[in-house]
């Protein structure tokens, strides 16, 4: 997938000079085009944690309502957090917390994804040089429904359907079972401290792609060694019910539809 954003904001080139991106936020027009975008994706990561929060408040967890993290990057934040303040009561509390988040913000992002794919923009041939984004394996069978035939590097999605595919990229960053990521927290309540050989394995795994698919990957590694590998140990005697280990399928499912093994690819 060509990094929508750029086509539609009109200067689609690599090479595109500090002078011309400084136009663009001169400009209200291009503010005007970012808007979808932006506004998409606030949405997107806002449902992600407001439903961390209803969780919370449901299961009597106090909690700060969620608040976004600017950054100076492609996207203009980090994300969004909330902070939980009071102890978690139980497995179940802690894994209807931590999957709140990856399933409302998943449900979220397919309509989203959806009008992003049905208003791209397919170019007469594919780019020889740019910046691509990886496709993870739900936009791959989007993409053989959509467009059939057509190579995906050849369409541009629509700035709506970027944001949905940082969801998505957002969605399986916090399903990974490491630590006090969301994935962490299913894990452990489930799997109790053997959540730690998972999360291992884990690891072990990004480093692996950080080292022969993608180096920031290791970065990520790098992150997450220093947050914390282990998940804080809870004494919790109950266990998780049925119901809730066949969420944790789906869970499962969504991060193997959502990862993106190559997020981001250089070429020329």
């Amino acid at each position: 997938m060509a990094w929508g954003a750029l086509h539609w904001f009109g200067f689609y080139r690599p090479q595109a000079s500090n002078q011309e991106i400084y136009q663009v936020f001169r400009s209200l027009k291009f503010i005007k085009m970012g808007a979808p975008f932006s506004l998409s994706l606030l949405f997107i990561l806002l449902s992600h944690e407001m439903g961390h929060y209803l969780m919370a408040r449901a299961n009597g967890v106090e909690t700060t309502l969620p608040y976004f993290i600017p950054a100076p990057n492609m996207l203009g934040t980090f994300g969004a957090v909330i902070r939980i303040k009071s102890p978690v009561p139980s497995r179940r509390a802690l894994f209807d917390i931590g999957i709140a988040g990856p399933l409302t913000g998943f449900v979220v992002t397919i309509p989203f994804l959806l009008y992003g794919l049905s208003h791209a923009v397919v170019l007469s041939s594919p780019p020889s040089e740019g910046i691509f984004l990886g496709d993870p394996l739900l936009l791959k069978i989007l993409y053989k429904f959509y467009f059939p035939g057509i190579s995906p590097q050849s369409v541009v999605i629509h700035p709506v359907g970027l944001a949905a595919w940082v969801g998505l990229f957002v969605t399986s960053l916090n399903l990974l079972p490491v630590g006090q990521l969301d994935g962490g927290h299913v894990a452990y309540a489930v799997l109790g401290p053997d959540a730690d050989k998972l999360s291992w394995a884990l690891l072990l795994f990004l480093i692996y792609l950080g080292v022969f698919k993608w180096a920031g990957w290791l970065i990520w590694a790098l992150l997450l060694i220093f947050i914390g590998i282990r998940h804080p140990r809870f004494g919790y005697y109950d266990k998780v019910d049925r119901g809730r280990l066949a969420l944790s399928v789906v869970a499962l499912l969504i991060f193997l539809l959502t990862f993106i093994p190559v997020p981001v690819i250089l070429k020329g």
